[in-house]
C-alpha cells in the first residue's frame, strides 16, 4: 500500500492557488481552502469587535478536526496557504503519521501585482486582504520557503505572474536533487537564493 501524501499548495494573496489547485489533486480530492471557509463562518456571526477573532477560531478548529479525520483514515489530504506564518505546523503532523510531504507552490513576481489580484477578486465577491498584509504575506512566503524547502520530499514551482494565464513550470525538485528544471525566473533569485544555489 502506497503511503498517504500531504498536498501543500501555496503561494501568496493571488498566486491562483484557489483557481488552480484542482488540478494538482486526483481522486475528488478538494483542497481545503482555510479563506474560504473562513468567509463563511465570518458571514454567520453577528457583527461584533471580535467577530473576525471568532471566524478564524472556528475556522481553526474545522480544519483541526478536518486532518485529524484524514490522518485517522490515513487518506491523502491537501490544503492551500500562504505558507507565511508557522509554515512546518501542519506537515510535522502529517510527517509523524507516516505521510509523503509534497509542496507546489504559485510564484508570483510583485507585491504589486498580489495586491491588484486582492482588489479584483474582492470586487468578484472575496474576501479582502489589506495591502500591509498582502505584502508581509508575499515575503514571508518567499521567505520560508527559502529557508524550509529541503523539508519536503517534493517540491515544484510554477510561474503564475500572467494574469489567467495557465501556470507555467519553474522547477521540480525531489528528495533534494532536480529531475525537472526550465528558465528559472530572474525575480527568484533574490527572493529564494538557496534554490538557484542548487541549480548553479
Amino acid at each position: 500500500m502506497d503511503e498517504p501524501k500531504l498536498l501543500i499548495i501555496a503561494g501568496c494573496n493571488g498566486s491562483g492557488k484557489s483557481s488552480f489547485s484542482k488540478a494538482f489533486t486526483k481522486n475528488d480530492l478538494s483542497p481545503y481552502d482555510y479563506d474560504k471557509v473562513y468567509k463563511e463562518k465570518y458571514e454567520t456571526l453577528i457583527s461584533t469587535d471580535i467577530r473576525d477573532r471568532m471566524a478564524h477560531n472556528l475556522a481553526k478548529s474545522d480544519l483541526e478536526k478536518t486532518i485529524k479525520y484524514y490522518i485517522k483514515n490515513q487518506l491523502d489530504f491537501c490544503y492551500e496557504t500562504n505558507f507565511n506564518s508557522t509554515p512546518l505546523y501542519w506537515p510535522e503532523i502529517f510527517k509523524t503519521a507516516n505521510y509523503r510531504i509534497e509542496i507546489v507552490f504559485f510564484c508570483l513576481d510583485s507585491i504589486e501585482k498580489a495586491r491588484e489580484r486582492v482588489l479584483i477578486r474582492f470586487e468578484n465577491g472575496g474576501h479582502f486582504v489589506p495591502n500591509k498584509e498582502v505584502e508581509e504575506r508575499y515575503k514571508a512566503g518567499f521567505n520560508n520557503l527559502n529557508e524550509n524547502w529541503e523539508y519536503f520530499d517534493s517540491i515544484t514551482l510554477f510561474e503564475t505572474s500572467r494574469y489567467n494565464d495557465t501556470p507555467e513550470h519553474i522547477l521540480t525538485i525531489e528528495e533534494k536533487q532536480i529531475i525537472l528544471l526550465n528558465e528559472f525566473p530572474k525575480y527568484l533569485e533574490k527572493l529564494i537564493p538557496s534554490i538557484k544555489q542548487i541549480i548553479e
